[in-house]
Protein backbone atom coordinates (compact mmCIF):
# COMPACT_ATOMS: atom_id res chain seq x y z
CA UNK A 1 0.00 0.00 0.00
CA UNK A 2 1.12 3.97 0.54
CA UNK A 3 3.19 2.95 3.72
CA UNK A 4 6.16 2.49 1.78
CA UNK A 5 6.39 5.36 -0.45
CA UNK A 6 8.33 8.26 1.11
CA UNK A 7 5.25 10.87 1.31
CA UNK A 8 4.95 14.08 2.84
CA UNK A 9 2.24 14.47 6.11
CA UNK A 10 -0.61 15.83 3.37
CA UNK A 11 0.14 13.32 1.16
CA UNK A 12 -0.06 10.57 3.68
CA UNK A 13 -3.34 12.48 4.97
CA UNK A 14 -5.03 12.25 1.62
CA UNK A 15 -3.83 8.97 0.51
CA UNK A 16 -5.34 7.48 4.07
CA UNK A 17 -8.68 9.84 3.36
CA UNK A 18 -8.89 7.75 -0.28
CA UNK A 19 -8.52 4.52 0.94
CA UNK A 20 -11.41 5.05 3.43
CA UNK A 21 -13.62 6.22 0.73
CA UNK A 22 -13.23 3.61 -1.75
CA UNK A 23 -14.38 0.55 0.46
CA UNK A 24 -13.98 -1.76 -2.43
CA UNK A 25 -11.62 -4.67 -2.14
CA UNK A 26 -11.87 -4.88 -5.96
CA UNK A 27 -9.49 -1.74 -6.87
CA UNK A 28 -6.19 -1.28 -5.91
CA UNK A 29 -4.59 1.80 -3.82
CA UNK A 30 -3.41 2.97 -7.48
CA UNK A 31 -7.17 2.79 -8.83
CA UNK A 32 -8.41 4.50 -5.99
CA UNK A 33 -5.69 7.46 -6.26
CA UNK A 34 -6.54 7.81 -9.88
CA UNK A 35 -10.62 7.55 -9.80
CA UNK A 36 -10.66 10.29 -6.76
CA UNK A 37 -7.78 12.76 -9.14
CA UNK A 38 -10.65 11.71 -12.13
CA UNK A 39 -13.62 13.22 -9.49
CA UNK A 40 -11.94 15.94 -8.58
CA UNK A 41 -10.79 16.98 -12.18
CA UNK A 42 -14.89 16.67 -12.95
CA UNK A 43 -15.98 18.98 -9.95
CA UNK A 44 -13.01 21.96 -11.27
CA UNK A 45 -14.18 21.46 -14.92
CA UNK A 46 -17.96 21.41 -13.65
CA UNK A 47 -17.76 23.80 -11.62
CA UNK A 48 -18.83 21.81 -8.73
CA UNK A 49 -17.63 24.55 -6.03
CA UNK A 50 -19.83 27.62 -4.39
CA UNK A 51 -16.84 29.96 -3.75
CA UNK A 52 -13.49 30.74 -4.22
CA UNK A 53 -11.77 29.17 -1.34
CA UNK A 54 -13.58 25.94 -2.06
CA UNK A 55 -12.24 25.94 -5.69
CA UNK A 56 -8.44 26.24 -4.35
CA UNK A 57 -9.60 23.23 -1.82
CA UNK A 58 -10.04 21.03 -4.07
CA UNK A 59 -7.28 22.20 -6.74
CA UNK A 60 -4.86 21.52 -4.07
CA UNK A 61 -6.69 18.03 -3.59
CA UNK A 62 -6.19 17.05 -6.84
CA UNK A 63 -2.55 18.80 -7.37
CA UNK A 64 -1.67 16.35 -4.31
CA UNK A 65 -3.38 13.12 -5.89
CA UNK A 66 -0.90 13.82 -9.04
CA UNK A 67 1.72 14.01 -6.62
CA UNK A 68 0.88 10.36 -5.13
CA UNK A 69 0.02 8.87 -8.74
CA UNK A 70 3.31 10.08 -10.09
CA UNK A 71 5.20 8.51 -6.57
CA UNK A 72 2.94 5.22 -7.10
CA UNK A 73 3.88 5.15 -10.79
CA UNK A 74 7.63 5.74 -10.18
CA UNK A 75 7.59 3.30 -7.12
CA UNK A 76 6.46 0.63 -9.40
CA UNK A 77 9.01 1.34 -11.87
CA UNK A 78 11.84 -0.04 -10.22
Amino acid sequence: MYTALHLSAEEREIARRVDNYFKTPHMNFRDKVFNALLIAQHELESHHFSTEDEKLKIIYFRNTLYSLLKKLDSANMR
